[in-house]
């Protein structure tokens, strides 16, 4: 009995052995993170030391993707952009702020390439008006993190106009980080509370299949019957939190803009209907949705030679085709 036992005890480790290899080479339950930085990032009870979301100010790094890779030189204010003095400094163009995540970064393509500044190159060809486009895209942001680093930062570049971008991924990012109460009066942010098996979550593929399969547990370890709760209170979050945004613009004489934009992932599924939140945010003078103008595009041109299939971002083609939409649809009212 003692010998079948032991034997049971090694079989079933050298099983699940087995089983955690093949699901760590299969790739089927790695996180975005792991896809992106290689390492798990956890997502609950996250100590951040400064309420900006952005990288490291005056540093500069080359980011290295399986597809791709990329100099980067961040500034000041630890945005992919140039001095914070070549903006302060000028005072004739009309300065414009571009707030987002990866896409408004430009992830996947190089500094030149990013929709912004190609976007830059389209308005300052139209007329004789000189605009000047400060990118303070950063990736993994979300409409808080724009709101604070807009009001604390960026307001001294004196800027008449603000294109906020948010996509899906707002709404996740939300769900899990909350709101403004993750703002601490220290200047430090504090992550929501969340289940306390994520450290297993961490190390574990085949606890993460587990709760996957049987239990319907998400990458953001939110069950699938709490998932429609969550992403209702994380898009009422996001509305008042947009809201508050388009007020502190309308208050400070800025022409205020949010652009509203599909990922490639939901182009290739067909998913070219608005989001719920484009839906309440529809009559709102200031939106744009760019959901119809993109899949109508994507009718005639081949989006697989526009996005990196790995990394899921636009390639500096998709960034081109971003920024030709973008300048085509949304209506500055600067521009004669």
């Amino acid at each position: 009995m003692k010998l079948f036992l032991i034997k049971f005890f090694v079989s079933t480790l050298l099983f699940f052995i087995s089983f955690e290899i093949f699901l760590r080479i299969s790739g089927k339950y790695k996180t975005r993170s792991e896809f992106k930085e290689k390492n798990y990032a956890y997502k609950y009870k996250v100590k951040k030391p400064t309420w900006y979301h952005t990288n490291t100010p005056n540093s500069s790094r080359i980011k290295k993707e399986k597809e791709w890779q990329y100099f980067n030189q961040y500034n000041e204010f630890g945005n992919r952009e140039k001095s914070i003095d070549n903006f302060e400094n000028d005072t004739v163009s009309i300065k414009v702020l571009c707030l987002g995540d990866s896409f408004t970064e430009g992830d996947g393509a190089p500094y030149d390439s990013s929709w912004v500044r190609l976007f830059e190159r389209k308005l300052n060809s139209k007329d004789n008006l000189k605009y000047k486009i400060y990118n303070a895209g950063a990736c993994g942001s979300d409409v808080f993190y724009n709101y604070k680093i807009l009001t604390n930062k960026l307001m001294s570049l004196k800027p008449k106009i603000v294109i906020e971008c948010i996509n899906s991924t707002d709404i996740n990012d939300v769900i899990w980080r909350g709101g403004f109460e993750r703002f601490n009066s220290d200047g430090t942010v504090s992550g929501k509370v969340g289940p306390n098996w994520e450290f297993f979550y961490c190390f574990s593929h085949v606890f993460r299949a587990f709760m996957n399969v049987f239990l319907k547990y998400n990458e953001n370890l939110i069950s699938e019957n709490n998932l429609p709760l969550n992403e209702k209170s994380a898009v009422a979050l996001i509305l008042s939190q947009l809201e508050q945004t388009a007020q502190f613009c309308l208050n400070h004489h800025i022409e205020y803009h949010l652009i509203i934009h599909p990922l490639p992932t939901e182009l290739i599924k067909g998913n070219s209907q608005p989001i719920e939140f484009i839906q309440q945010l529809s009559h709102k003078t200031y939106v744009t949705s760019l959901f119809t103008s993109f899949s109508n595009y994507y009718k005639k041109n081949d989006l697989l030679k526009e996005y990196w299939i790995v990394n899921k971002h636009f390639n500096s083609k998709g960034y081109l085709t971003m920024g030709n939409i973008i300048f085509n649809e949304i209506k500055l009212n600067t521009i004669k």
